[in-house]
C-alpha cells in the first residue's frame, strides 16, 4: 500500500493512495476521517476534499499509480487494516 503523508483535516490519519473498484480511477483517502481527494497536491493541503464520492476501494499497484505521473512522493506502508 502507498501513501504520500498525513491528512491535514483530522492531523492523524495516512492520506493513502487508492483506487475505486468499480470505476478503477485512482484517488487519495484519509484512512482516518476518510476525507477524498482527486489529486495529491490538494489532499497535502487539506483544500477541494469530499467524503463518499466514490464507492468501495482497493489498493492500486505502484505502476497504476506512476501511470497518473503525480508529482509528489510516493512512501511505501505495509500492515495497514483495509476500509
Amino acid at each position: 500500500m502507498y501513501n504520500i503523508g498525513y491528512c491535514k483535516i483530522c492531523k492523524q490519519g495516512l492520506l493513502e493512495i487508492v483506487k475505486d473498484k468499480l470505476t478503477k480511477k485512482i484517488f487519495i483517502c484519509c484512512d482516518e476521517c476518510e476525507a477524498e481527494w482527486n489529486n495529491p497536491e490538494d489532499a497535502l493541503k487539506g483544500i477541494n476534499g469530499t467524503r463518499n464520492k466514490h464507492g468501495e476501494i482497493e489498493y492500486p499497484n505502484i505502476e497504476d499509480i506512476l501511470r497518473e505521473k503525480w508529482s509528489v512522493s510516493i512512501n511505501e506502508h505495509h500492515n495497514h487494516p483495509q476500509h
